[in-house]
């Protein structure tokens, strides 16, 4: 059935005014659009007042009314859809795509404003959808799930065009009645027939609007936890009344971050926040997924190197530290290493056998009447970097494993040829869904890999898009999403002081909680501390001439000065570093600094400032050599919001950074604070353009929601302002030593343009009682005595403003009087702040002395009751939102009239115009109805409300009765996108008793353009016909499911295997406790040492990352090293940080004792493994572990695996136990000897070696092994367990859903060349001898023959450690070389045919 356009709009043009009337072929009212009011009219007045109006255009549908302001008045557009086709039908009712739109002016004139060309341009672009049916209760907004249950709020988050209906909800209108809701993403349907039944398949992907924008504008997330490119993608199937669902999620790295320079090649990725500061954005985000979707398992695509790394090793360090890491395992699979062709079948024999439990475990929903009800529980987050093809890719792979499930339950699959219908329609679906959502967030189609020059081609386009068109395009999603908020006066203020939610009531009454915001806010005192500092360089570190103690010299000692006093109890609340010159100003470092500088300052600065109290850096900036650290206490951090750094470069006319400012804007509470460290011009003469950088910075700053620099309500600006003094060099000395720096003062350049308000005005800055700062003689208190010669000055300085302008200006002061004087004039300010301290520091690393300022300043906490409170009496006294008052007169037997009497009309009119301007007139049988210019005025018309008026009593009552209510709800309706937070996140990195002062990461990093997103090829121009089909065919879509799959992965093809990268081996730590309180004395102490880049932050029985050149073989030793690694919790009290990664394999020990402990551990989890597949060996007493699957366990302690399993009898080798006295220096003699071994050493976890000894009771070890094994290399150690084949691992059944591991492919290798893990000194681990009888020939199918192939390698293990004994203890070797005889005997008894 073709669409039809069921809305058509009249307009009427008269003396200036303009007045709008909407029809609909649904209703028989009508909506009049006149003066800014909307009335519903009803037939009969529709039909009389139609003939004066004039038809302008049909449309298919109406999105709302878009407000923007223009100039100093508000105009109003009628948005309407006036072009859109079907994608098809689900159920009853259409689903369209818009086209076209158009806007209706309701002012009178049209205008060209180019926000409404570019808004214009984005609904037309083919990404928004609607559902269109006359009283169908479908919501393409929401999920089939939640459709069911009736959850229309959980839709807010797709409702793109939800400000647009604000308007009519003002005045009362019923928006579904005559308003689309549209969503934003892609819609695909296709019909299927199935058993004479005609099904629909679906595929809805929904792009959340909370966090929307384009790729490179918006990225990570917001402090609402809500991040960018969430999409939810619904996998659906319409089968007469009954559906079948499937739930995915995507979204960016919850983290903050950002991708700069879009250049063709290459993209840099840096954190904008530190890690610990991204914490509590971190728990909304989780907290908000949970609270929607139920739980979580989140599939990390990121990749192992470059930027991306940057991202994924923050991201699983956040993971691990989180209350949330207990029941939301985390998989992270680097795609691009293990899935390099995008090709189905690496996908399903890597990723399928951790994904597999999960979805089985989540489910599906499913309701009908033949059909069981079923429900799903939870959902995959999957993310790449950009959420875009490798997303699609493992998303699509899901689905379609999921696939079978579904049309099972649906009892169409049967028939073999109705699940590959299926499977067709689907793999084209989600191969549209990729370029489209490609489309939307870079502008072009996916690349698909399949040439190097139309792959190319579209990422010059994307380039291109994000640096020429994506601005615009940015400015108009926000314009439909929040209107022109952002330029009302009071906008700042109220996004400050009212909750994300509240920002949808009336203009009048955000502005009125602005105006009373002094009845529930706080104000309390906060300490600042700025310092400034030139390092020349910034080498002082490098060259050993600088401390921590000389910093905390400069930044944290006491300073005696009467009024200031500071101790332990009352510390800074936020340290602002800035730095000048932190790396040569060099040609090369102009053009791209180097950031090694900056991390070393950032370490060293963290570590001085955390003397007594902790704290963390919230962020940083860095121009070249211009760098602005911010460190704030640990408690403050969930309270910091709207951080953002901007850069201004002022060298060379503004085209290079050598000069030039870092700012960095916060909100502390319900205070704005900016920062801004600078580097001006230099010169004795040069003034002028130090005045002129000034201003440009000042200009130039600006952050987002459109705030400038003095839209904060404190600035601070330290730097190197390079002014001089305009005396001799030798009279300034000579004024130096006789300390008269009033004298100095007066001739001061800065002081003398702040006096003539060309810059700096309505600054301040505290009275310079200490000598110049600048120019010294390298490391020495002697001032230049280069033949420069240059003359002492004040270049480094401290200043402040105050949004509150003191009523004496600074331009008042005398700088000749008297320095109290001037104190005094400063201090009579209105909150202003006051100055506990101004001075220097005498570090001599630099030619200048670095200058600190103490601040005390007042900042607002708003009093969340109260503001309740307050909100309660300003929506009630602000009166009906649609402004409209019923009057009418009553007869005597209170019986309503049918006409209102015209002699009354007129009077009722005259009185009501005293009250304010009357904008709409109308009547409707007995009653007639008034609409003020204001809410207040029909508040205050209610006072005429049984008052006669020509001997009548007329009642006047609001036309809305529940108008209060109905706006609650509407604030109530969406607090549902927000959480409360938690005073530490619900992570240990906001803790006191954390210890994070080894804490390392990076924050930026490269991405190749040449791996950007590619589309996998099993997608790639995929066609619905069975002939174009690709190799992945049906089968392989829904093999799964079918009765004969093989429950493992198999890697059978060699060829195929993933080349091991060396760099990535991990070093293992102990995995956190599972549960915990929110206190941290409850709480095991963190690992030593944190993962490197390729691990993740272990905390769930499911959290684990495998890298993507680690074998399942290796997996299995190191599984070993972990359990050690959580066979005993430290206590709370003896908590580290996460400190340094490193690329290299260790087990650190102190002692031998322990030494030889980690070692018993090893040996006995190995006599375990390989003791299983011995046949005619059990004891009826011994019983071991059930072997475990391949990979890193997912537990997060010993003790609590071991609880949660059941062990069966399993055979153990007994070998003859000798008690050998090792020497303390027995592993440091035997390493000089064997140069090619590489030893790795594990720092304990337990100081006591009893308890140690006494966690795996059940197991038989071998004390001379446990004793040899000390001289072994990590390599050999783990070949005991890494030539465990994967089937025999999944053979002991404890593959489930509380245990997996994490997918990755097995080392290539290359033919009659086995492979073992080398380290980075290229160590030759020895492998299975060559004289292996012909009946252990790995290639022989029986798979005892298979079993018995591990124990003839550990034969030969031990016999290759024999010749290594023979220097130093021949005994030790005599008798390990007996043990290994009688194994062998063993091993050869068995392959003896019976």
């Amino acid at each position: 059935m073709a669409l039809t356009k069921g809305f058509r709009v009249w307009e009427k043009r008269e003396a200036g005014l303009c007045s709008v009337l909407l029809g609909s072929r649904n209703h028989q009212d009508g909506l009049l659009f006149e003066a800014g009011a909307v009335v519903v009219m009803s037939s009969q007045e529709k039909e009389i007042v139609k003939e004066r109006y004039e038809k302008i255009m049909d449309a298919y549908g109406c999105l709302g009314v878009l407000r923007i302001k223009s100039g100093n008045r508000r105009v109003c557009f009628l948005v309407m859809v006036t072009g859109c086709t079907s994608v098809g039908k689900i159920r009853d009712t259409d689903i369209c795509k818009i086209t076209a739109t158009d806007f209706v002016p309701l002012q009178g004139e049209t205008t060209d404003d180019e926000r409404i060309i570019s808004l214009r341009k984005l609904l037309n672009s083919g990404v928004f959808y609607y559902s269109s049916a006359a009283g169908s209760n479908f919501d393409l907004d929401l999920c089939a799930q939640k459709q069911f249950a009736k959850d229309r709020e959980a839709g807010c988050r797709f409702f793109w065009n939800r400000s647009l209906h604000l308007h009519l909800k003002q005045y009362q209108v019923n928006c579904s009645d005559w308003l689309l809701k549209v969503i934003c993403g892609v819609v695909e349907i296709r019909t299927a027939y199935a058993t004479e039944k005609k099904a629909k398949a679906c595929l809805i992907s929904r792009l959340s609007c909370e966090r929307a924008g384009t790729r490179f504008l918006v990225q990570g997330t917001d402090d609402d936890g809500h991040v960018s490119n969430l999409v939810e993608t619904e996998q659906v199937i319409y089968l007469d009344d009954a559906v079948s669902s499937f739930v995915q999620i995507r979204g960016s790295v919850p983290l903050f971050w950002e991708q700069t320079g879009a250049q063709v090649g290459t993209r840099h990725v840096r954190l904008t926040r530190g890690l610990e500061a991204n914490a509590p954005a971190f728990d909304r985000h989780l907290m908000l997924l949970q609270a929607q979707y139920g739980d979580q398992v989140i599939v990390n695509l990121l990749r192992i190197k470059g930027g991306e790394e940057v991202l994924s090793r923050a991201y699983k360090k956040l993971m691990w530290a989180s209350l949330h890491a207990a029941g939301t395992p985390m998989i992270n699979f680097d795609y691009y290493h293990c899935v390099k062709s995008g090709k189905m079948e690496k996908l399903h024999s890597l990723l399928q056998p951790w994904l597999q439990d999960h979805w089985e475990h989540f489910g599906f929903f499913t309701t009908g009447e033949r059909a069981h009800c079923c429900f799903q529980t939870g959902v995959f987050r999957t993310n790449c970097l950009d959420c875009l093809d490798r997303t699609n890719s493992v998303q699509s792979y899901v689905g379609l494993e999921v696939l079978y499930h579904q049309l099972e339950s649906l009892g169409m699959a049967s028939k073999k040829s109705v699940v590959e219908r299926f499977v067709e329609f689907y793999k084209t679906m989600w191969s549209v869904t990729g370029h489209n959502l490609s489309k939307i967030f870079t502008g072009s189609r996916a690349r698909e890999g399949k040439t190097k020059v139309k792959d190319g081609a579209r990422s010059v386009s994307r380039t291109i898009q994000a640096n020429f068109f994506d601005g615009a395009k940015q400015e108009a999603i926000d314009l439909l999403l929040m209107g022109d908020f952002c330029s009302e006066d009071y906008a700042d203020k109220a996004r400050i002081l009212m909750e994300s939610s509240a920002l949808v009531t009336p203009p009048a009454i955000l502005q009125a909680m602005c105006e009373r915001q002094l009845e529930y806010t706080n104000s309390n005192r906060a300490r600042i501390r700025v310092g400034s500092w030139n390092v020349n360089g910034g080498k002082q570190f490098r060259s050993n001439v600088l401390n921590v103690v000389d910093l905390r010299g400069w930044l944290l000692e006491r300073y005696e000065e009467p009024t200031f006093q500071d101790n332990e109890n009352n510390p800074p609340d936020i340290f602002a570093v800035g730095f000048q010159e932190m790396v040569e100003l060099s040609a090369g470092n102009i053009v791209s600094a180097s950031t090694t500088n900056k991390k070393m300052w950032s370490e060293q600065l963290q570590k001085a400032i955390c003397r007594t109290h902790k704290y963390i850096m919230l962020s940083s900036g860095q121009l070249v050599g211009v760098c602005l650290f911010i460190f704030v206490r640990l408690h403050h951090v969930p309270y910091i919001r709207e951080v953002a750094v901007d850069m201004v470069k002022t060298g060379m006319g503004g085209k290079t950074g050598n000069k030039g400012a870092v700012a960095v804007s916060l909100q502390f509470y319900s205070t704005t604070l900016c920062f801004i460290c600078a580097h001006l011009t230099a010169g004795q003469s040069q003034v002028k353009e130090r005045n002129e950088d000034y201003r440009e910075i000042m200009q130039k700053l600006s952050f987002p929601m459109e705030r400038n620099v003095f839209s904060h309500d404190y600035i601070f600006w330290c730097g190197d302002s390079n002014f001089r003094i305009d005396l001799p060099h030798d009279e300034v000395i000579h004024h130096i030593k006789r300390r008269d720096w009033k004298t100095l003062r007066a001739y001061d350049q800065l002081q003398k343009q702040r006096v003539d308000g060309k810059i700096f005005k309505d600054f301040f800055e505290g009275t310079i009682n200490f000598a110049p700062t600048y120019k010294y003689d390298m490391g020495t208190d002697v001032y230049d005595s280069s033949d420069k010669c240059r003359t002492p000055a004040w270049t480094d300085r401290v200043l402040w403003w105050r949004k509150s302008p003191p009523p004496c200006h600074v331009t008042d002061i005398n700088l000749r009087e008297s320095d109290c004087e001037s104190e005094i004039m400063m201090k009579n300010g209105e909150n202003q702040g006051d100055l506990l301290y101004y001075g220097r520091a005498e570090l001599t690393a630099s030619d200048h002395r670095p200058v600190l300022a103490i601040f005390e300043v007042n900042i607002e906490e708003v009093d969340i009751l109260a503001r309740e409170q307050i909100l309660q009496e300003i929506t009630s006294s602000q009166g009906p939102p649609d402004a409209t008052v019923v009057v009418c007169l009553k007869r005597a037997n209170n019986e309503p009239l049918e006409e209102f009497p015209d002699d009354l009309s007129s009077e009722i009119i005259s009185r009501f115009c005293s009250y304010g301007t009357i904008l709409l007139v109308r009547f409707d049988g007995g009653q007639m109805l008034v609409t003020f210019q204001d809410s207040r005025m029909a508040l205050k018309v209610l006072e005429l409300d049984g008052k006669k008026v020509n001997d009548r009593v007329v009642n006047v009552r609001p036309r809305s009765r529940n108008w209060l209510n109905d706006l609650h709800e509407e604030i109530n309706k969406n607090r549902n996108s927000f959480v409360p937070m938690s005073p530490t996140a619900n992570s240990c990195l906001l803790e006191e008793n954390f210890d994070f002062s080894n804490l390392d990461y990076d924050t930026e990093g490269d991405i190749d353009e040449d791996l950007d997103e590619t589309l996998p090829q099993y997608l790639v121009n995929h066609k619905t016909t069975s002939e174009e089909l690709p190799e992945y065919g049906v089968k392989e879509g829904v093999e799964p499911y079918m009765p004969n799959r093989n429950p493992c992965p198999e890697f059978a093809d060699e060829a195929e295997m993933v080349t091991e990268n060396q760099e990535s081996t991990p070093c293992k730590f102990r995995p956190r406790s599972t549960s915990r309180s929110m206190s941290a004395p409850d709480r095991p102490q963190p690992p030593q040492r944190p993962p490197p880049p390729m691990m993740c932050m272990k905390k769930s029985e499911s959290d684990v990352w495998r890298p993507p050149d680690e074998s399942c073989f290796q997996s299995c030793a190191n599984t070993e090293v972990q359990k050690l690694s959580s066979s005993a919790p430290l206590c709370s009290s003896q908590r580290t940080g996460i400190s340094k990664p490193y690329n290299v394999r260790q087990i650190k020990t102190t002692s031998t004792e322990e030494a030889e402990q980690a070692i018993k551990h090893l040996m006995e989890q190995r006599s375990v493994d390989f003791c299983c597949f011995v046949p005619g060996t059990c004891s009826v007493d011994d019983t071991c572990h059930p072997f475990p699957p391949p990979g890193p366990i997912f537990t997060s302690s010993l003790h609590s695996r071991i609880s949660s399993q059941h062990f069966v009898p399993s055979p153990v080798i007994h070998i003859q136990e000798e008690i050998i006295q090792v020497k303390q220096n027995l592993r440091s003699s035997q390493t000089a000897k064997n140069k090619k071994s590489n030893t790795h050493t594990m720092a304990p976890t337990d100081s006591n070696p009893e308890e140690k000894s006494t966690s795996l009771p059940w197991i038989k070890h071998s004390g001379r092994i446990e004793q040899l094994s000390s001289l072994m290399p990590k390599q050999d150690k783990q070949s005991l367990s890494n030539r465990t084949s994967p089937e025999a691992s999944y053979s002991q059944g404890t593959y489930t859903a509380g245990v997996s591991a994490v997918p990755i492919a097995p080392p290539r290798r290359k033919k009659n060349t086995p492979s073992y893990p080398q380290n980075d000194n290229n160590a030759l681990i020895k492998g299975v001898n060559n004289n292996i009888p012909h009946s252990l020939d790995p290639t022989f199918e029986s798979d005892s023959k298979k079993e018995l192939l591990k124990l003839s390698n550990i034969h030969s293990t031990l016999s290759n450690r024999c010749k290594l004994l023979q220097d130093t203890h021949s005994s030790d070797a005599n008798q390990l070389t007996d043990d290994s005889q009688l194994l062998t005997k063993s091993i050869l008894s068995q392959t003896k045919p019976h």
